[in-house]
């Protein structure tokens, strides 16, 4: 599993200003930003590739800090899509998948702390259960700058399912959180990272963007398909998360 990871997720740094150069030059109407996919954030599970340790997770913050980049959040880029604001010229967008409760117990606070926001992709169905974060956690991250969005009712892989199942996941989500949160919900991240034209025309319907879980240089990114990096244990400074190791 880690092997597979490093080979998907794990760019090398010296492709990233490349990287950034090709995917303006191939869509100039997008913003450019480096978004980070973190799952678990927790001093358990030495021998999970999906966790960061929380005291790894704030020298990531540190480092990107020093290295002059400004956090941003899913708002921002709504903002900037909607010719609302512009975005710093290094926008960094951390967020998180599956909504695990480690999120909330060690993820959050250290954002709280360094003054960084953050984006927690939730799986509706799973609020509330065992290892997920609570709707009443949901609102207080909320309330405190964080923005909460979604990764489906159930995380299937949606490019197995029909029109009416995907939208079923996309709409029931959404519906869900804004209940839960009473505001908006603007944006999805794909299960798995998986899209086709079908689920990125579905997303179109629910949703003001939709993310990736990888990052391919030569791929033409758009506000569906929005691209970013994994970052797993093996990733300790900030350079590591651009380098395979």
């Amino acid at each position: 599993m880690s092997t597979i990871a490093r080979t998907v997720y794990g760019p090398d740094i010296r492709q990233e200003m490349a990287r950034l150069k090709r995917a303006k030059d191939i869509a100039p109407g997008l913003p450019v930003v480096t978004a980070l996919c973190y799952h678990e954030v927790t001093p358990d599970r030495e021998n999970d590739c999906m966790n960061v340790k929380p005291e790894i997770f704030r020298r990531h913050i540190r480092e990107f800090k020093e290295a002059g980049y400004v956090f941003i959040h899913v708002g921002d880029l709504q903002n900037y899509a909607s010719g609302l604001a512009p975005l710093p010229a290094k926008a960094l967008l951390i967020s998180f998948d599956d909504g695990y409760a480690d999120n909330y117990n060690y993820a959050y606070p250290v954002l709280r702390e360094e003054q960084v926001p953050g984006t927690f992709f939730v799986v509706s169905s799973t609020i509330g259960k065992e290892n997920r974060m609570t709707a009443a956690q949901l609102r207080e991250m909320q309330a405190n700058g964080m923005k909460i969005g979604s990764h489906t009712a159930n995380h299937v892989n949606l490019t197995d399912m029909g029109a009416n199942e995907i939208d079923f996941e996309l709409r029931s989500s959404k519906e869900t959180l804004e209940k839960i949160l009473g505001k908006p919900v603007c944006a999805l991240a794909y299960p798995g990272g998986k899209v086709n034209d079908t689920v990125s025309d579905k997303a179109k319907s629910c949703y003001e963007m939709a993310f990736v879980a990888t990052v391919r240089p030569e791929t033409k990114q758009t506000m569906y398909t929005l691209q970013r990096y994994g970052v797993f244990s093996w990733n300790e400074h900030i350079e590591s998360i651009f380098k395979n190791r």
